[in-house]
């Protein structure tokens, strides 16, 4: 296995992925409908520099990746990271793939002086096991609040 970050070279990969991870598992993406042409778009546009997608790539086929991005606070000058995604095809799962992608990022997290993460936990059996795995993190039910614009 190999880890790249998505780019315009791997995002014809990228896109079979997304189309096998919906139809394999619907009620787990957050999307109705692959929007190709604004992937291709989004790839390319400077405002998607600070959110990186790394994706676990097998038999030149992308089976995982994680979403992230990095910001920071002016007044003190702390630096987050938000965890935005993590999957892994199934019959992939329970193979160190996702705690690959993790490692990879938090390469990056201590590369970019990262002082903490976060991510809005999934609720499903496979998801909790997982994090659950991890050392040293705290898990809150802190309230979220949200508003589409």
């Amino acid at each position: 296995m190999k880890i790249e970050r998505l780019t315009e070279n791997n995002v014809d990969l990228y896109l079979e992925y997304l189309k096998k991870a919906m139809s394999l598992e619907p009620n787990l993406m957050v999307a109705e409908y692959i929007d190709e042409i604004g992937i291709r778009n989004r790839v390319r546009d400077d405002f998607y520099m600070n959110t990186t997608s790394l994706l676990a790539i097998v038999d030149n086929s992308v089976v995982g990746r994680i979403e992230y991005h990095f910001y920071g606070c002016m007044q003190d000058g702390y630096r987050m990271a938000y965890v935005d995604w993590i999957y892994v095809l199934p019959e992939f799962r329970h193979q160190g793939i996702a705690r690959q992608l993790f490692e990879e990022f938090e390469k990056d997290c201590i590369k970019n002086r990262i002082n903490q993460f976060y991510l809005i936990r999934a609720t499903n059996s496979n998801a909790d096991k997982f994090y659950c795995s991890f050392e040293g993190v705290s898990f809150s039910e802190a309230p979220l609040l949200r508003k589409d614009l």
